[in-house]
């Protein structure tokens, strides 16, 4: 028979694991989904002859020691549009914006994700801005490019990334951005978690982005920065079934407040990412347009859009 003294270890035995168990599981699942999160796969998509259009492979120097590796897809109107890659796609995985701006006579410019080169990770819009920085200055080494007629284009996480980059380069015209979000702490609920468990679990995924990325997870937040972007063009666009629909006009008036000319379009029936399958020609005129405008000086809709 077990005696009194086996069962009060027994018991205290339980009780540390369980308090372990309480504080450490919290701990270890925000570690290893804010782990998840920087290090998805790398998807490097396909290959712009695929989509009809003549291209280079091109490679340039970018920061924190990575050699940047893109697409070039030469235009007719001298007038560029860059665009990052979101989230862990390669410089292939967003060539279906590309096509719709080089058929519209736009030179465009693609690149990796920082997951698909020896960085091996990606930071979800911060880190990359300097991607779109080392971009920009490859595209002043080349004859065929006016660095006075260049804009950015991005979806979801390079939406955040192209809005941020437009904030800190005054040299780029106009920015449209696509169903991104507007402030990842305040998305996470960083700053007011409702139990104890989501304030070890946001505590451990904050920590995690900073060992991973060197950075604080409050660099992912556009709509502390996009009033810098100043007097220049931006477009917002966003599905109704989009998960940062509500959170949109606060980023629009963000803008605006700078000086920023916005427009915030929300494509009726579109969740994230199905606002060209949605919205058809209605999207590629009023990209193609805004995209015209911003090189060509004017702010204005017009229904056959010109680039000067």
């Amino acid at each position: 028979m077990r005696n009194r003294r086996y069962w009060l270890r027994l018991t205290r035995l339980f009780v540390v694991a369980l308090v372990a168990a309480l504080i450490l599981l919290p701990i270890v699942l925000g570690a290893v989904s804010m782990w998840g999160l920087t290090h998805p796969f790398c998807n490097p998509g396909a290959n712009p002859a695929q989509f009809g259009m003549t291209y280079e492979e091109i490679t340039f120097n970018s920061t924190r020691g990575v050699t940047q590796q893109g697409y070039f897809m030469p235009g007719t109107n001298g007038a560029t549009v860059i665009i990052p890659p979101a989230y862990g796609n390669g410089r292939g995985g967003d060539l279906h914006y590309a096509a719709i701006f080089n058929r519209a006579g736009f030179n465009v410019l693609t690149l990796n994700g920082r997951v698909c080169t020896s960085y091996g990770r990606t930071s979800m819009g911060y880190v990359e801005v300097e991607d779109v920085e080392a971009a920009y200055d490859y595209l002043l080494t080349r004859g065929d490019v006016d660095g006075t007629r260049v804009t950015l284009h991005g979806f979801s996480s390079a939406g955040a990334t192209s809005l941020m980059a437009a904030a800190r380069m005054p040299q780029i015209r106009g920015v449209s951005a696509e169903g991104n979000y507007v402030d990842m702490p305040q998305a996470l609920g960083i700053h007011q978690p409702k139990t104890y468990f989501d304030a070890l679990f946001l505590w451990a995924a904050g920590i995690t982005y900073r060992l991973v990325i060197n950075e604080d997870l409050s660099v992912l937040s556009p709509i502390i920065t996009v009033a810098n972007i100043g007097e220049r063009p931006v477009l917002l666009i966003y599905g109704s079934y989009d998960g940062g629909i509500a959170d949109a006009p606060r980023l629009r008036d963000a803008a605006a407040a700078g000086g920023a000319q916005v427009e915030l379009w929300v494509v009726e029936g579109a969740g994230h990412g199905q606002y060209i399958a949605v919205a058809g020609a209605e999207f590629v005129r009023r990209v193609v347009t805004f995209h015209c405008n911003a090189v060509s000086g004017t702010l204005e809709l017009e229904p056959t859009p010109r680039c000067l």
